[in-house]
């Protein structure tokens, strides 16, 4: 809530509660029960209310606005704004590609590509078996939404309790913690430039790893910049290799065809 507050000094911040100190699957079952009651508090609002309002949400909390925002949306109706901090749903759900309908300004969606929690605890854990939109971004362009990527050098700037800070791997796996995503907001708002990472959207949950690039196995059907978006001969499946011959994606040719578009041509 602090945190919150010098992010926006000037307007009224208030916690919506929700049972959301238990195991993760419980957790996400607890927080995909209150959107509609969320939402139904929010529709009975005035047009002057809900033109004032913004929704922010951390992680699972980001996956209840994104389902509030897109009920509200399919009620031909509109907050001022949602933002989205690490959202924790995965990239493909229906409610995240039609979210946009429910906000005035365009979505804001910090993502983290390196946050370990929502890379790969969320999907081993959660229950869902995807990427998590949090970490990953859209695999396209999403409607009325703008992308941010928290940069790893902030990750490494924001304060935080002694315990992370004090061992590197540490602060590596507290990376999801809403400090970090909301030092990313504040420099948003504030206008500063963040710094330009690359966030290669997954469509399976994919191991950053050095590979074999001979070209025996795999043929070439993009390059750009040392970017190769490579489909494999035996099984179909693609991939998405880095200048340094790295995996940064993996999964069907019809999805890797998008990510690569939406970020090495970008």
């Amino acid at each position: 809530m602090p945190a919150l507050k010098q992010a926006f000094p000037e307007a009224e911040v208030v916690f919506k509660p929700w049972k959301g100190d238990v195991i993760w699957p419980l957790a996400t079952k607890n927080a995909d029960e209150v959107d509609e009651k969320f939402a139904a508090e929010i529709a009975a609002m005035s047009e002057e209310e809900r033109q004032n309002l913004v929704l922010v949400g951390h992680s699972l909390g980001g996956r209840i606005a994104a389902r509030v925002t897109s009920k509200l949306g399919a009620k031909g109706l509109k907050v001022k704004e949602t933002i989205l901090m690490g959202a924790a749903l995965p990239y493909e759900d229906k409610d995240i590609i039609s979210m946009g309908k429910g906000s005035e300004l365009p979505i804001l969606a910090i993502c983290n590509p390196k946050d370990v929690t929502l890379k790969y605890i969320y999907a081993a854990f959660g229950g869902e078996w995807s990427a998590a939109f949090g970490a990953n971004g859209g695999i396209g362009k999403l409607e009325n939404c703008r992308e941010y990527v928290v940069p790893a050098s902030l990750v490494k700037e924001v304060p935080v309790d002694r315990f992370w800070a004090d061992v590197e791997a540490f602060r590596e796996v507290a990376n999801h913690h809403a400090l970090f995503y909301v030092a990313a907001l504040k420099k948003i708002i504030e206008g500063e430039e963040l710094e330009e990472e690359i966030m290669i959207p997954q469509d399976f949950i994919t191991i950053e790893w050095p590979v074999m690039d001979k070209g025996i196995w795999w043929e070439v059907i993009e390059e750009r910049e040392g970017w190769k978006l490579e489909r494999n001969i035996i099984t179909g499946h693609a991939r998405i290799l880095d200048p340094n011959k790295i995996r940064r994606a993996w999964g069907s040719v019809e999805k890797l065809k998008l990510s690569f578009r939406k970020n090495v041509e970008r």
